[in-house]
């Protein structure tokens, strides 16, 4: 009978170390999906409407930007900051008339985000006519805190775009 202990304690050691390491992989993939989610938190954006020609005088045109930002976790962000960098000068029109003074970075804030859900902001911007191809250059970084107090900043698209004709190697010339 004193093996049947032996047995009946070795399986259950076996028991207890599978267990244990499915509670170390559950725990890996929380942190994982928990990276993946604050890392997902997005800035886009997209002209609704594009001049085909200069507008005014100075060169510059109308164009008509929707920003969207999504918080794709279930739990709520706060604090949060968008710094829209431009490859040249804008003037945002506001929709009293006012126009700001010409800038390379816009900011647009939000205080609190709910999780799964975004925000839509719909600019007015006038640009010179002229930076038109330069505008793939563009490129908005979001910050913000998550549900910790911890501070994050994520930048779309998250690398410098190539422009076109220039390809990706991977050995030396």
């Amino acid at each position: 009978m004193a093996w049947l202990a032996v047995v009946s304690s070795l399986i259950a050691a076996i028991g207890l170390l599978f267990t244990g390491y499915q509670v170390y992989l559950l725990n890996r993939q929380a942190r994982q999906d928990r990276r993946v989610v604050l890392d997902g938190v997005a800035v886009a954006w997209r002209p609704v409407q594009a001049p085909s020609h200069a507008e005014r005088v100075d060169g510059r045109s109308t164009w008509q930007y929707q920003l969207v930002l999504v918080n794709p976790g279930r739990l709520p962000i706060d604090d949060v900051h968008i710094r829209w960098f431009f490859p040249c000068e804008v003037v945002r029109l506001r929709h009293d008339g006012i126009t700001d003074k010409p800038r390379s970075v816009l900011t647009l804030s939000a205080p609190v985000l709910v999780g799964g859900g975004e925000r839509t902001w719909d600019r007015w911007l006038q640009i010179d006519y002229s930076q038109k191809a330069n505008l793939a250059a563009t490129y908005a970084e979001v910050s913000f805190n998550d549900i910790d107090g911890q501070r994050h900043i994520n930048r779309w698209p998250r690398r410098q775009r190539r422009p076109l004709g220039q390809q990706e190697s991977n050995h030396e010339s």
